[in-house]
């Protein structure tokens, strides 16, 4: 009997494993490289540091709750939420939310005003990740708690351009806008709590993917149909959470979203009854009409900051005269430090952050060859200490730049 031939095994001084790449949405940064992004994120802290912002160091794991609370859609969708673990837990999408937990969670409460700036990577699930949107990446910021009102807003905004100059980006573009403003005209239109949730989730992913309010028009048509008609299918389309989510955290999204919805009912209850309601009460088609109309007003009002202010106060002088007062005072700070009204542009159709900040937003820009790059977003988010279960002072403001933004507008500005 002959015995079968052993299989021919792989000689051990030629075999080679297949190579192990880098994570997609993720980079190695070789010493040259290296060396330039550590000194941009040096210079910005040490500068914020001069500005009297201390520096502190949050965790880069959190419990998953803490983003779902307030951050919005189009944060709280790109979470890169540990499978195993005690708890839902997560790697940070962001350092606000951090910070104000921190301020939360000290044994004393901090003195307020507290000016503080941090630095770290954070991580998000982009799904088409490129050369300056990646999955992990490096955020530097301040974050200024205790202190309401416009000349707040003027400090955090100018610090902000000033630290663009430190690191070498002059011709920032200054775009301003009022997250607080969009909310409140949704509101004003007689739509129903829910369905201005919904609104504003939608525009939360918009705003995420660069759109500004004109994105709403696409929802308020699948809005009438939904709100008319009786597939279940185009319930997801309007309110996409609502499909994914367990009760408790559709139930989160309305009572956060818009804090107002009161009572025992769910989320999912509320939006099951607001067919049944809205076609007893309601004219669907006219009040869909005003929104489209205040909507495309607001998107309109873009521009030199004198003037955009000088429409607002034309079309929207009663809706909104607390806002107006606040821009001009703001305007009138950012001037007495170097800062003229025409360098600020105000887009009252920006709706970056929609669902956590909740009144003045910012972003700052720099043109590149491929077109405008933002490289820092910031804004007041009044509230989100109390959203975080603390009865300290709930006002907040600050800003974030994205230093391997900075580094790329930096690499391929004009020699």
């Amino acid at each position: 009997m002959t015995a079968e031939p052993s299989a021919t095994l792989p000689d051990p001084a030629n075999h080679r494993e297949a190579p192990i790449a880098q994570v997609r949405g993720t980079r190695d940064w070789m010493p040259t490289d290296f060396a330039a992004i550590a000194r941009l994120e040096r210079t910005l802290m040490d500068h914020f540091a001069a500005a009297g912002f201390e520096a502190i160091r949050t965790p880069i794991l959190e419990v998953t709750e803490l983003h779902e609370r307030k951050s919005g859609a189009s944060i709280v969708s790109k979470l890169f939420e540990l499978a195993d673990g005690p708890g839902r837990l997560c790697l940070r999408p962001e350092l606000t939310a951090s910070v104000v937990r921190a301020y939360i969670d000290a044994p004393e409460p901090a003195p307020v005003p507290w000016r503080v700036c941090s630095s770290g990577p954070v991580f998000r699930f982009e799904r088409e990740p490129g050369p300056t949107r990646y999955r992990e990446f490096t955020q530097a910021g301040v974050e200024l708690l205790g202190v309401p009102g416009p000349e707040a807003d003027a400090e955090v905004i100018a610090l902000a351009i000033e630290a663009a100059k430190a690191v070498g980006l002059d011709g920032v573009t200054v775009r301003v806008g009022h997250t607080g403003l969009i909310v409140e005209v949704l509101e004003r239109c007689g739509l129903p709590t829910a369905a201005v949730a919904s609104l504003v989730e939608h525009l939360s992913d918009a705003a995420a993917e660069g759109r500004n309010v004109r994105a709403l028009e696409s929802a308020l048509e699948r809005l009438s149909g939904w709100l008319q008609g009786d597939a279940e299918q185009e319930a997801e389309s309007v309110l996409p959470a609502i499909g994914r989510a367990d009760d408790p955290g559709v139930d989160r999204l309305f009572r956060h979203l818009v804090p107002r919805v009161t009572g025992r009912r769910t989320g999912h209850e509320i939006v099951n009854r607001l067919r049944k309601k809205w076609a007893l009460g309601h004219s669907l088609g006219a009040t869909l009409e005003r929104v489209r109309d205040r909507v495309h007003a607001l998107a309109d009002l873009r521009g030199p900051a004198v003037e955009v202010l000088q429409g607002l106060e034309q079309g929207f002088a009663a809706l909104a005269p607390g806002t107006i007062r606040s821009f001009y005072a703001m305007l009138e700070v950012l001037e007495a430090r170097g800062i003229p009204p025409e360098q600020v542009e105000l887009d009252l159709g920006f709706g970056h952050g929609i669902g956590f900040y909740s009144q003045m937003i910012f972003d700052l820009s720099i043109s590149t060859p491929s077109g405008p790059l933002g490289v820092c977003h910031g804004g007041r988010y009044d509230g989100l200490a109390r959203v975080l279960g603390s009865d300290r002072d709930p006002h907040g403001v600050g800003f974030a730049f994205g230093v391997e933004r900075l580094y790329h507008a930096l690499e391929t500005r004009p020699r």
